[in-house]
């Protein structure tokens, strides 16, 4: 293989992961060891690790106890959590969350944590919850309490007797879940647990993450110090790009802004989206990457926004946030920079011309603001004129201004702040 198109991350390679956490622990007691990180593995490995080293030392300066709790959701995950020896794209991924868990709370007395991983229906067989709790049962992980790993079927919760959400507790099968019924059960659950400790007193930290180790878990000491140290803040938001500290990892390295998102392929597109998110649902302007995989809440707070939830596809983390901030305020949402390897092997990446998939997001947007958010702040003005435009826009109108867009873009320096008028896409489109 041509060494060059080698990922300079490689998530399957168990040698490099665990490199991850021993150059952090270097970086813990000697800030020096990171020009040595870069030199021994490299700028992906050192970027992973100085996260995670700075995440230890923000929880270690929390006041416990605290508990954490991790979901992810599980469909078609079997060849990723095998190890690379068993399947080409395997990362063995149950075992390194684990691992990377343990080296965060670590000797930190009053921090404890538990996983709960829920199978969304998965068609493999064995199935993604088969091969998890065979893993479970091999490493001899507890079910319950601190480092406790529990497996949980979608279908199970569905045909269950207890209460998530109205709108949930009308799901009648798995189909009807796109990996947001699976996270909204896993929290749900998770909840309703609460903090492990020995007096069941504490915070309590929840947290979503993706099934592969795109981010890692060693940095959720990051999103859960905000959470923790104050009393205003519900939720941290992990942000891949558009803040200063976020790394982004691509097959040919890290990269921070202006490239993360200057040097995307779909700029425009990602650019344009947020501009229609930011004009109808003010609230969340501020959060540039809604859809990063890996967010961190206070427990308490969390649960009656899960009551609320209706939304079990794609826009299940848009809907979640707006209802947040509907209970909380905005500013009970902050944002965290974090380093995220693009995960290069498993991964169908969307494609990067504008089609129906990234038109569909749009419309999902505008189904968001009309239930959520027009009831009780309507649209006006420039937001209202954008919004009679998107309603009407069909597939081939979207690709022409996409298009267009993109020719007009030619240098600009400006990002996730870019307003277009819209009277300029009227023009465009020639209404």
């Amino acid at each position: 293989m041509n060494k060059a198109l080698v990922p300079v991350r490689d998530l399957t390679d168990s040698d490099q992961n665990q490199a991850v956490l021993d150059v952090a622990s270097a970086l813990v007691e000697d800030r020096v060891a990171a020009e040595r990180a870069v030199a021994s593995h490299g700028p992906a490995v050192a970027a992973e690790a100085n996260a995670a080293a700075r995440s230890r030392l923000r929880l270690g300066k929390l006041t416990g106890p605290v508990h954490l709790t991790v979901v992810w959701a599980m469909y078609g995950e079997t060849g990723r959590m095998a190890p690379r020896a068993e399947h080409p794209h395997g990362e063995d991924f149950v075992r390194a969350k684990v691992r990377q868990l343990d080296w965060l709370t670590g000797g930190l007395p009053g921090v404890t944590w538990s996983i709960i991983a829920v199978d969304d229906g998965c068609r493999d067989q064995p199935s993604s919850a088969d091969l998890m709790t065979k893993i479970v049962a091999a490493e001899g992980y507890p079910s319950e309490g601190h480092r406790g790993v529990a497996v949980l079927r979608l279908a199970d919760v569905i045909g269950g007797d207890i209460s998530i959400s109205p709108a949930f507790d009308q799901l009648t099968s798995t189909d009807q879940s796109r990996k947001g019924g699976s996270i909204l059960a896993g929290m749900a659950a998770a909840v309703r647990t609460g903090p492990a400790g020995a007096s069941g007193t504490g915070r309590h930290v929840v947290c979503y993450t993706d099934a592969d180790l795109s981010a890692n878990l060693a940095q959720l000491g990051s999103l859960a110090a905000p959470i923790v140290a104050g009393d205003k803040v519900v939720g941290a938001l992990g942000q891949r790009y558009g803040i200063e500290g976020a790394v982004l990892v691509r097959a040919d390295g890290p990269v921070t802004e202006p490239q993360s998102t200057g040097g995307k392929p779909d700029k425009i597109i990602i650019l344009f989206r947020h501009f229609v998110r930011a004009l109808l649902i003010p609230s969340l302007a501020h959060v540039l990457d809604t859809q990063a995989g890996f967010k961190a809440f206070d427990g308490a707070a969390l649960g009656p926004a899960l009551g609320q939830m209706t939304s079990f596809n794609e826009t299940f983390d848009v809907e979640l946030l707006i209802r947040l901030a509907q209970l909380y305020g905005p500013r009970s949402l902050v944002l965290e920079p974090i380093v995220f390897t693009e995960d290069f092997a498993a991964t169908n990446f969307p494609s990067v011309e504008p089609g129906s998939r990234h038109l569909a997001m749009i419309h999902q947007v505008v189904e968001l603001y009309d239930r959520l958010v027009a009831p009780t702040a309507p649209a006006v003005g420039e937001a209202a004129d954008l919004l009679t435009l998107i309603r009407t826009l069909d597939l081939d109108d979207y690709v022409t201004l996409i298009d267009r867009l993109r020719a007009e873009d030619r240098d600009d320096p400006t990002l996730f702040d870019r307003r277009w008028p819209v009277r300029h896409f009227r023009d465009i489109l020639r209404r």
